[in-house]
Parts: C-alpha cells; structure tokens; sequence
C-alpha cells in the first residue's frame, strides 16, 4: 500500500513554488522592470507546472515525494557539491543573468521562435520527468544506494530507453527559461548547468555499476545512458 503524504512531502511539493518566486524575484530585480511579457511567460508556465506535477504525486507517488523532501544520509559527498553548483546555477544565476540581459542593459534579444523552442524544451522537460519519477520509486533527489529502501534496478518506462531519462529531462529544464525569455547571454550559466549534469549522469552511473546489484546486466541491455546512439 503506497504510504500517506507527510509534512515531508508536502514541504517538497511547495519547493517547485518556492524555487519559481525565487527565481522571479532574482530575475526582475537584475532586469530593474516589470513589463518583460516573456519572462512572465516563462514563470507563469513554471508556476503551473509546479502545480500539476504536485498534483501527480500526491495522486500517485506520496511516498517518493515523502522521501524526495530531504538528501537521505548515503547520499555521495560528489553530488551535495553537484547539487550546490546546480541549483546555485538554475535558480539564481541563469535568472539573474537573463534579467540583465533582457531587461537593464538590453544586451541580446532572441526572437519569438526562441520562446516556442523553450516552451517545447519545458513540456519536454515536465514530460519526461514525471514520466520517469512516476515509473521509478527510487527516483530520489540525491545520488545514493538506497539500502533502506531495498533499491533495484527499474527497466520500464523510459528506462528501457536510456539509462537516466530524468537527467535528459534536467538538461531540456536548465535550458529552457534562456529561449522562452530570449536571452542568449543567460545560456552561459545554463550550458554549465548542463555540464553539470552530465557529470553528475556519469558520476551516478558508475556509482549505480559499482553498487547497485542487477544494474552492470540492466546497462549491457540498455547501453546509453542520454542519448540514444550517441552516449
């Protein structure tokens, strides 16, 4: 029986909220003006997500939610560094960044096409996430064996296409805002943040064929682990 939702989780389902005023308020203080349709446009498609996947797992994944609240104690020294740098990145320095860009200094200024292309990477990004975190209920938040949980290896659903559809999905989010905003110079700090992230696939990855029993056999079948025919 899937366990009840807890003070937890429901804490995790608000982050997405929280993160989304943070990331507004950083972003209209660095632009110094409130009239940027598209950046509305952007925290506005951020705003409903966060609400719609806080409606999926409430429905559906209360428990993965209980346990994606917090870094669970195993979590790999590498990936508290990761998740620092990450979200430093994505929450207030693409934001930023793209605020002065657009809004004080006017630096750059991608066309309306750019704002359909991140609002395709967005839908894609939500998509493929919640795919992923629904199909898997080891999809915590923190890169760790989770001996507590009796972990295993998850082949279905988007697992039987890549190895790590979520950090595919990671990677279409860090980009995202930069195109439906319009601002090349932001894409800095998103193209490190996608760095990030494939260092952070790469790191889990081994840490999942060292530890992880059953998962060396799951990557012989499933031989990428982002994109197919490439890596």
């Amino acid at each position: 029986m899937e366990p009840r939702l807890n003070k937890e989780g429901v804490r995790y389902l608000l982050a997405p909220l929280r993160w989304t005023i943070l990331m507004a308020v950083a972003f209209f203080l660095a632009a110094g003006q409130l009239n940027i349709l598209r950046a509305w446009l952007a925290f506005g498609i951020h705003f409903l997500g966060a609400i719609v996947g806080a409606i999926l797992m409430w429905k559906f994944a209360p428990g993965l939610a209980n346990q994606r609240a917090f870094i669970r104690q195993g979590t790999k020294r590498w990936d508290k560094l990761i998740l620092a740098i990450y979200f430093l990145l994505v929450l207030l320095a693409i934001p930023i960044l793209a605020g002065l860009d657009v809004g004080r200094y006017q630096w750059s200024q991608l066309n309306i096409n750019y704002a359909i292309v991140g609002i395709v990477l967005y839908l894609g990004f939500f998509l493929l996430f919640y795919w992923a975190m629904l199909t898997n209920e080891h999809f915590e938040g923190s890169s760790r064996i989770q001996n507590d949980r009796a972990h295993r290896v998850v082949m279905n659903g988007p697992y039987g296409l890549v190895r790590h559809p979520g950090y595919v999905a990671m990677i279409f989010a860090c980009l995202a805002d930069s195109f439906i905003i319009g601002s090349l110079y932001s894409l800095i700090p998103a193209i490190l943040a996608v760095i990030i992230t494939i260092i952070r696939t790469f790191l889990e990855d081994r840490m999942l064929q060292n530890e992880l029993d059953g998962y060396s056999e799951y990557s012989r079948k499933i031989k990428y682990r982002l994109i197919p025919g490439i890596w």
